[in-house]
């Protein structure tokens, strides 16, 4: 190799070591680090950087913001939904949710799935897309052929990369740019079924079924809670402030089977708030608001093969709370997989309760949100920076490019090393 060219090549190796030490939470700072010169943003836009960046950070991607969606309530049921930031990272195309027509349901594995929240008898076109918030992409999907016309009508959606059936197939750490599943279950008086959307397709599944017993309550997707993805199987709730015999609907993506899971015990007739979690190992676990105590449960095996609800852990809410110390009502409104994070509302404001530490703090001011959908993804530069007008410099000296560098290494701190941007909440 020319000396010159392989002196090049060792100072790029060291450029590459101190930017994929910035911390993931701020995409800002390697925005900007590719816009000093086109050689940082070659560095910074190709695949070898994205790849060793994420898998440095590899345990679970930032939260860069949440989606939220307002109580269809009066006098909530007007209330703006969208993206709210809670880093540098900036959405494109989230001027979707202005008109009010669409609203955010799921998101996972880097894609939000969008469309009008489900109502009792809805005869209305179901109107579901997929958006990505990195590049601004919004693909429209052909509506899912569900039978509206059956008693109680009700479904909800979730959206995942298209691998999450074949374990160990992708470690979602870049794969919001490829094939993706959108699975909507429906519920009736009698029976529970599914359709599977694929990208690769380009079309919907034929409908899974699984007929209900008598006294199986009816799961109420009016008021839709977004799922969780626990192992190989979707899982959904309703409405999470309900009677202590509701259900939960499973979706095992492997054998195309649906099926209901009953919810924990509950020590009275009435839960003041319930969400579906995951536990540190992937399984399914439930968060249950009840007075002021917090319960944590997770499904475990037990006799037979069967599977049970174990409690393990409960939260004093009235000795965690951080300001004035009143007890006072919360309603769970969503879960941050992987960071152990519940997000609850007060009268007064968004809280966040996290369950690693066992410490809560408020987040934002504000009432009436109904769902939080948090938004966890890797974001780096896109190759197109090169040809925008606001693209890297050309003529940048040595001298400059140093002086970043020495800007950059002082604020990289050992807070800042893997792991440490995944409670940035």
């Amino acid at each position: 190799m020319d000396p010159a060219a392989a002196a090049f090549a060792e100072v790029d190796e060291l450029v590459e070591e101190v930017l994929i030490r910035f911390p993931p939470h701020d995409p800002a700072r390697l925005a900007c680090a590719a816009l000093v010169c086109k050689r940082w943003c070659r560095i910074l836009t190709g695949a070898g950087f994205r790849r060793r960046f994420r898998e440095r950070y590899r345990a679970v991607p930032p939260m860069l913001g949440f989606l939220h969606r307002p109580l269809p309530v009066p006098p909530y049921d007007g209330a703006q939904c969208g993206f709210t930031r809670t880093t540098s990272f900036r959405p494109r195309g989230a001027g979707l949710f202005e008109d009010g027509a669409r609203q955010p349901l799921d998101c996972r594995h880097g894609r939000v799935l969008i469309g009008r929240p489900p109502k009792v008898r809805d005869k209305s076109d179901c109107c579901l897309a997929v958006w990505d918030p990195v590049t601004g992409e919004k693909l429209e999907l052909p509506e899912p052929p569900l039978c509206r016309e059956m008693p109680m009508f009700r479904w909800n959606a979730a959206v995942l990369c298209a691998t999450s059936s074949r374990e160990g197939a992708c470690d979602h750490l870049d794969c919001h740019r490829g094939h993706f599943l959108v699975v909507v279950v429906v519920t009736t008086l009698q029976v529970l079924y599914a359709y599977v959307y694929s990208s690769e397709d380009g079309e919907w599944s034929e409908p899974t079924y699984a007929l209900k017993s008598l006294h199986d309550a009816v799961v109420c997707f009016e008021l839709s809670e977004p799922s969780v993805l626990a192992g190989n199987a979707l899982c959904f709730i309703s409405a999470n402030m309900m009677v202590s015999n509701g259900r939960i609907i499973k979706y095992d993506l492997g054998a195309s089977e649906i099926g209901l899971i009953e919810l924990p015990p509950s020590t009275s007739c009435y839960r003041d708030s319930a969400m579906l979690t995951t536990t540190e190992s992937g399984g399914l676990g439930c968060a249950i608001v009840e007075h002021s105590k917090l319960g944590l449960w997770s499904r475990v095996a037990g006799l037979n093969g069967h599977s049970a609800w174990a409690q393990s852990r409960v939260i004093e809410l009235e000795k965690i709370i951080p300001d004035d110390g009143i007890p006072m009502s919360y309603r769970l409104v969503g879960f941050a997989h992987g960071l152990d994070v519940l997000f609850a509302m007060r009268f007064d404001g968004l809280f966040i309760i996290d369950l690693k530490s066992g410490q809560m703090k408020k987040l934002c001011e504000g009432q009436g949100i109904y769902t939080i959908i948090p938004y966890m993804s890797f974001c780096t530069p896109a190759p197109r920076v090169i040809s925008t007008g606001e693209g890297p410099s050309v003529g940048a000296s040595s001298a400059q490019e140093l002086r970043f560098l020495v800007q950059a290494l002082g604020k990289v701190s050992t807070a800042e090393e893997p792991n440490a941007g995944a409670s940035s909440a």
